[in-house]
């Protein structure tokens, strides 16, 4: 986590350097992440893999640049459980992903508004990480395995919601992001002679406040 949080602050002081007479907002935000699966293959037949549903949580430093245009810097933990499944058999391997990303914004009103609809697209670094205790047998190991390893990606994000001002100070804030990465291939590891790949997409819905300052 030390990395994570080391990544985390230099990209906010390298913001606040960059425009530090800009209007501010910072917040938290909270919600669940659902992926895509993938089909796993080998000679003998498939079998499915991917990250089961998981809650997911994160941290906001935005900023005004603009009448309509802003910008974000975000940090998103899930709890991403890997899964593989076939047959009759399933098996499950605790995991985690972090996420470090920069958005730009662009809002359907200025920051005077109430009610401010906004679409988004950014991008950034996703850290997968299997968290289990491995065993000598793992279940449907000749199509997969599912290990206990770290693996990076680059990210691309696009996404939308709505912000709502409660007060001068407070807004309330509902989104939706679309995180898509190359399939984490060490952490998720096709057995010798089967084969998975693609693009993975996160879906994760949020809501949360942000205090402007």
């Amino acid at each position: 986590m030390k990395s994570f949080a080391i990544c985390f602050s230099a990209a906010l002081s390298l913001a606040a350097s960059v425009c530090p007479a800009q209007k501010w907002e910072a917040g938290g935000v909270t919600g669940g992440g659902f992926s895509s699966n993938f089909t796993v293959s080998n000679p003998t037949g498939s079998a499915s893999t991917g990250f089961s549903p998981g809650v997911a949580v994160g941290g906001i430093i935005g900023q005004n640049l603009y009448r309509q245009i802003g910008g974000e810097i975000r940090y998103t933990f899930q709890f991403s459980n890997l899964q593989l499944s076939g047959g009759d058999d399933r098996v499950s391997f605790r995991g985690q992903t972090h996420t470090v990303q920069y958005n730009v914004l662009w809002h359907a009103r200025s920051v005077r508004s109430r009610l401010r609809p906004f679409v988004g697209v950014g991008g950034g670094m996703r850290a997968f990480r299997g968290t289990g205790e491995e065993s000598a047998y793992q279940p449907l190991s000749g199509f997969a395995l599912l290990t206990k390893t770290q693996e990076w990606k680059l990210m691309a994000a696009a996404g939308g919601g709505i912000k709502y001002r409660l007060t001068p100070r407070l807004s309330l804030r509902a989104e939706l992001w679309d995180y898509a990465t190359p399939f984490p291939s060490r952490v998720i590891a096709a057995s010798p002679g089967a084969q998975v790949g693609g693009w993975l997409h996160d879906i994760v819905p949020m809501v949360g406040l942000t205090f402007v300052y």
